[in-house]
């Protein structure tokens, strides 16, 4: 398994569909928690970010409703040391 931070962008007037998307989907992120820039406000583009393991980058999103996936990117990453 592969760790990936899947970075999600919505505008602000999308925030609704967004949080509708998961109603019904079925994936072990419902009902977790997500860093997101909604309740920040603002009138860019919103971002939520979610930390998965996943056996490759189309796993990941497959973790998402199809709402949220089209707007996703999975990048890879790994944990370094920083001296």
């Amino acid at each position: 398994m592969a760790t990936f931070v899947l970075c999600h962008r919505h505008g602000p007037n999308e925030c609704r569909f967004a949080f509708a998307a998961w109603r019904g989907f079925d994936s072990p992120l419902r009902h977790g928690s997500a860093l997101a820039s909604c309740a920040a406000g603002g009138d860019g583009d919103h971002q939520m970010f979610w930390t998965v393991q996943a056996a490759d980058a189309a796993a990941a999103l497959a973790l998402l409703p199809g709402f949220l996936a089209a707007r996703t990117t999975a990048v890879g990453v790994t944990e370094v040391t920083i001296p």
